[in-house]
């Protein structure tokens, strides 16, 4: 379960917890949850506000759509260390 919300989110589109939830095949509500235990252990970052964004972000074609969903919600972004598990999956 924890690896097919990473894969949803890593599939590179601006998703919402719904979406991620679908293509996860989890409850909605349970995603806060699974947020939490990905964020702890080092696999998501989560980012509050766009001028928490990271640099990388700058050049990023999605940034628009992050942008504007941050003023409303987090956007979450998967790390290297989540990239990794995912390779290794």
């Amino acid at each position: 379960m924890i690896k097919e919300v990473l894969k949803a989110i890593h599939g590179g589109s601006f998703l919402s917890k719904a979406e991620i939830a679908n293509r996860a095949g989890v409850q909605e509500s349970t995603l806060e949850s699974i947020f939490s235990m990905l964020s702890s252990k080092g696999y998501l970052k989560t980012f509050e506000s766009a001028t928490d964004l990271p640099i990388g972000c700058i050049g990023c074609p999605l940034r628009g759509g992050c942008m504007t969903k941050a003023q409303t919600g987090n956007v979450y972004v998967i790390t290297e260390k989540g990239t990794k598990l995912l390779e290794n999956a």
